[in-house]
């Protein structure tokens, strides 16, 4: 198969959310396809994670997208019913250039990813072919469960203009041949929104051949919270553990030490650093970062789908406390092995029955670890995914 994918960030490097889960899909699908990226830029950086992409073999198309010009947008989508996520990846020659590529290419498949990119489905070129709508998460939820949580009034109203925004925006799927959701929780959630639409799982893997178990002694008094710190429900339940949950743990004992490692960390996360608390920012490895920790945390208060930093822990046999919102999306074979707590004093009294209890390392995750290798790796679902094409491709021919 020939296929576009139209993303609204290049997928490199794929540490984390929706640049990792690209890299993957593209990374397998071209064992037998033949792949194109088209995506924004802003800066030279983004030029070199390009280039990064074409050493795959895969060819990317970048459309500049500066600053100033998502800045206009999102004030001219003030005054109309258009989500500000969306209006910030607006931009005409983005369009033009789309339209132009599949105008001049027989494309059988255009993967648009995120709701971000849904503003670009395009009618040009030849028919029959596949235009296909990957939310990964259903953005009204993460929504509904942040105004859900929420408490300054301000904010909520924030929040709440957004939320109905989008619901509305969302019945754009409607105009697409398939839509994709990543998890169980998502799907039923939006399916409410369009029901006269099927909507099909492509859920979040992980890379076995990454995340595979190696000998790395741990350190029995050290906590481990991971994630792309810009993103809000990250900031968040980074600023709630420390601020709410460790000080709980700290009266236990006061020598152990909190871990919160991710990129781009905002002031307010860095503002957490003391003598207990480490804000570590970008590592290069975060397989050997969990490993060296005693139990991983997912102290989230919202979002949705699947969280990477869950799945990761688990393939690599390393105990996991979250709560019920943070682990909603993960399929039911892997939900045993994650201890589950959503008030401060039960999510420190699991952690410390883990730091208590270093058997449990072995006795629970081991399982964990197989069956996760087994379900979620990306090789298998990115090779069920494509099955799913080749089938609708060959339906639409025979009508």
């Amino acid at each position: 198969m020939k296929i576009l994918i139209v993303t609204p960030r290049i997928p490199y490097p794929p540490y984390r959310g929706d640049k990792l889960k690209i890299y993957n899909i593209v990374r397998v699908l071209l064992k037998n396809n033949d792949v194109r990226i088209i995506t924004f830029y802003q800066n030279n950086k983004d030029k070199a994670n390009a280039d990064a992409i074409r050493e795959l073999g895969v060819k990317i198309d970048l459309v500049r997208l500066t600053l100033v010009e998502s800045l206009m947008q999102v004030l001219f989508a003030i005054t109309k019913r258009f989500p500000f996520q969306v209006a910030w990846y607006k931009s005409s020659r983005m369009k033009k250039t789309i339209d132009f590529l599949i105008e001049q290419e027989r494309f059988d498949v255009i993967y648009y990813h995120l709701i971000r990119t849904a503003q670009y489905l395009s009618t040009k070129g030849s028919n029959p072919k596949l235009n296909i709508i990957d939310f990964t998460d259903s953005v009204s939820l993460y929504l509904t469960r942040m105004l859900n949580q929420e408490k300054n009034l301000i904010k909520r109203f924030a929040i709440h203009s957004e939320l109905k925004r989008v619901e509305e925006y969302e019945r754009i799927a409607n105009k697409f041949d398939s839509i994709f959701i990543c998890s169980e929780v998502d799907k039923k959630f939006l399916q409410t929104k369009i029901p006269d639409k099927e909507i099909q799982l492509l859920k979040n893997g992980i890379n076995s051949d990454y995340f595979s178990d190696c000998k790395i002694e741990f350190d029995p008094k050290r906590i481990i919270f991971t994630g792309n710190m810009p993103y809000f429900p990250n900031s968040d339940a980074a600023i709630y553990f420390s601020k709410e949950i460790f000080p709980l743990i700290l009266k236990w004992d006061s020598n152990v030490k909190f871990y919160i490692v991710g990129q781009k960390p905002p002031r307010s996360v860095k503002r957490l650093v003391s003598k207990n608390i480490a804000v570590t920012g970008y590592v290069k490895d975060i397989n050997i970062e969990y490993l060296k920790s005693a139990v991983n945390v997912a102290p989230m208060r919202f979002g949705a789908g699947t969280l990477n930093k869950v799945i990761e822990s688990i393939a690599l046999g390393v105990p996991v406390v979250a709560t019920s919102s943070a682990v909603a999306g993960l399929p039911k074979e892997l939900s045993k092995f994650v201890f589950t707590a959503d008030s401060s004093g039960e999510f420190a009294d699991k952690v410390i029955e883990i730091l208590n209890n270093e058997k449990i390392r072995e006795e629970v995750m081991n399982e964990g670890k197989i069956i996760i290798k087994n379900l979620l790796d990306w090789n298998r679902l990115v090779g069920e995914f494509e099955k799913f094409l080749i089938t609708k491709l060959e339906q639409q021919k025979k009508k």
